[in-house]
């Protein structure tokens, strides 16, 4: 029988989430196939080195754990780059994967905030048949109208229902490097910065447009979703609904599990201990702030749909040299 490609994964961590990262590659370790190999990367900036000593040694001899700084990447753009709420510059390192490791052909992207409940080699083995990624369906656009027509009419996807989530994504890289990921996205920015409510999840719902395979729910589990669901294979805590500050939150019992085996179990405790009223009024507070963003959002002659939807509109490409656009 051929021996299976090693498997590569992507994480994006500051040293703020380190602990909650730590849950997930617990996670990950545990239902790793023994008899295959994992090579996990860690895109960070600003991540000690006591932090990424701690996080190697959790893992067996099949999980390799390396990081890569993309702080260079970010040099120049980062005050371009939206951000909102809890999102730190991480949310965008995914985006530069395929420049950044030019030899993988494919690569499976976590975000940190996720526990698997099956093998990800499962997920790596995803046929793409000509697509860009593979991805699931988000739970959150699709739990409030406001949010529904912010994916139609504000991002213009062909139905809300093929909005994806950017936080679990087979990632096909050889093709995304055929269409630069990296400089279209780039140019995008530089162009025009469209306002958003999900930063970089908007700008890849539009690059892949009409080129995803969609995943069940099961890859994705996300709490806000109460639909019914076969086996689970991954939760995400995406969202508000943090297993690591509020009590109750849906599935917290698999996030619990490994936080309790994690070197940074007291940190974690420690946060959901000093989690105040404040904490939650702020919170409910940026999330109503959200739903107002995706209004004016809706309402703006220069969203995503009405710009780029637009008859003719030439999309540039982005010239990383001399940070100059010019179009093809």
């Amino acid at each position: 029988m051929k021996e299976k490609e090693p498997v590569s994964v992507f994480y994006a961590c500051d040293e703020t989430y380190v602990p909650y990262l730590s849950v997930s590659l617990l996670s990950l370790a545990e239902h790793a196939d023994p008899k295959r190999t994992y090579r996990v990367t860690v895109l960070e900036n600003d991540m000690s080195e006591k932090s990424k000593r701690t996080l190697r040694a959790m893992l067996p001899p099949n999980v390799s754990l390396s990081f890569s700084d993309v702080s260079a990447r970010l040099r120049g753009i980062a005050g371009k780059l939206s951000l909102r709420d809890y999102y730190s510059l991480s949310i965008y390192f995914r985006l530069f994967i395929p420049a950044m490791f030019p030899r993988l052909e494919r690569a499976v992207y976590l975000d940190a905030d996720t526990v698997l409940l099956a093998d990800v080699g499962r997920l790596y083995d995803t046929p793409l048949r000509g697509c860009l990624v593979a991805a699931v369906p988000d739970a959150v656009i699709e739990s409030e109208e406001i949010f529904r027509r912010y994916a139609e009419e504000g991002v213009g996807t062909d139905g809300y229902r093929s909005y994806f989530n950017s936080g679990v994504l087979v990632m096909d890289l050889a093709a995304m490097r055929e269409i630069d990921l990296a400089g279209t996205f780039l140019s995008l920015l530089n162009t025009y910065g469209f306002d958003t409510i999900c930063p970089d999840q908007d700008y890849l719902n539009v690059i892949c447009r009409g080129r995803v395979r969609y995943l069940g729910r099961e890859w994705n589990r996300m709490t806000v979703d109460s639909s019914p669901c076969g086996k689970l294979r991954l939760i995400h805590y995406n969202m508000y609904f943090k297993p690591w500050l509020y009590d109750h939150v849906p599935y917290s019992e698999y996030f619990d599990r490994y936080a309790a085996r994690s070197p940074y179990a007291a940190r974690i405790a420690a946060a959901k201990a000093a989690f105040s009223e404040e904490g939650r009024r702020a919170n409910e507070e940026a999330g109503a702030m959200l739903r107002r963003s995706a209004q004016r959002i809706i309402d703006s002659p220069d969203n995503f749909r009405r710009v780029l939807l637009a008859p003719k509109r030439e999309i540039a490409l982005y010239d990383e040299e001399t940070s100059e656009i010019a179009h093809a």
